[in-house]
């Protein structure tokens, strides 16, 4: 019997060439490289994970009629490293159905969970806000939370309609041994996992990796929570092979981190420190981030320069 990878590269090659698709048109579609899905289709190695399930949600009705499926799907917001373990998946899919089963539902979100597909919207396409929206957007977030331009924003503290937060250390939807192992060995492979209670999406539990700093966690709390309120698509963590893996969309992660940047670190408070010549450790001291981010975010305002101080001049010829 010809294996799970035989039977999706064999699969997607007949739908692909049926459509008359090439690898680099394909490639813009489901969100694999160009050169990871030529050696896919010349079978030089196996699709990851990751690659399995965006192939498979493109195969759609496709897949069935190859003998192909998913296995305990759940549609979250999910940040983590790209080459995040399967059993690390595996044991965030443990906690999303848990989560959900243990929030009670109206009557009328009965049928609506994690592993309910037909909750995707197939027709969505990522829209990526430009820099001014996005800046906007921040500005007024911090506008709505009476804050001054000055003034750090403890995003733990903050309390956001319809989103409980869920810290790893004191879930209970986990056992202590599974749980001892996110926060440890697994610790740098995820962030936080946001899980829709009812079918609407009005209603979040966000899963909160508290092994990282304080300072970490609050632009990961902040990203999950800008993913909820611009209504970005869910990504899909599944099993497939028997092991775990997961979608990926590049668009609405650097507009969620963008934000989640923008709404700690104010634009005219970063401009001002850089004319003040302070240092990125002194910012972020001040408003509760790392130095990391201070520093992505000088440079996303294009301030890199004046921040190491280069000068330019003309030469006389």
């Amino acid at each position: 019997m010809k294996s799970f990878e035989t039977r999706l590269v064999e699969a997607v090659r007949r739908k692909r060439e049926g459509k008359g698709l090439s690898l680099r048109a394909l490639s813009a579609v489901v969100g694999i490289s160009f050169s990871t899905l030529a050696r896919i289709e010349r079978r030089d190695g196996v699709p990851d994970n990751n690659s399995k399930i965006r192939l498979l949600e493109w195969l759609g009705s496709d897949a069935e009629k190859a003998g192909l499926s998913f296995e305990n799907v759940a549609l979250v917001h999910f940040r983590a490293g790209k080459n995040a373990r399967s059993s690390t998946v595996q044991a965030l899919l443990t906690a999303a159905e848990c989560i959900k089963k243990s929030r009670p539902l109206e009557a009328s979100d009965a049928r609506a969970g994690a592993d309910d597909e037909d909750d995707e919207d197939d027709d969505h396409k990522p829209l990526s806000l430009s820099k001014e929206e996005l800046e906007r957007t921040a500005e007024q977030f911090r506008k709505d939370l009476k804050l001054a331009y000055s003034h750090a924003l403890d995003s733990l503290k903050l309390d956001v309609e319809g989103i409980e937060i869920i810290r790893l250390r004191e879930t209970n939807c986990l056992d202590a041994a599974t749980v001892r192992r996110l926060s440890t060995e697994a610790c740098d492979e995820w962030s936080a996992m946001s899980v829709p209670l009812n079918e609407i999406q009005d209603q979040w539990a966000v899963l909160l990796n508290d092994c990282h700093t304080p300072e970490r966690q609050r632009v990961t709390l902040l990203e999950e929570v800008w993913h909820i309120l611009l209504g970005h698509k869910l990504v899909k963590i599944a099993k497939v092979a028997e092991s775990f893996g997961r979608t990926y969309d590049t668009v609405e992660e650097h507009d969620a981190y963008y934000l989640a940047s923008a709404t700690l670190l104010p634009r005219k408070a970063v401009a001002e420190a850089v004319e003040k010549r302070e240092s990125s450790d002194d910012i972020a001291s001040r408003f509760g981030t790392s130095p990391e981010l201070v520093e992505y975010r000088i440079k996303r305002l294009g301030l890199w320069r004046d921040y190491i101080g280069k000068r330019v001049a003309l030469t006389s010829m």
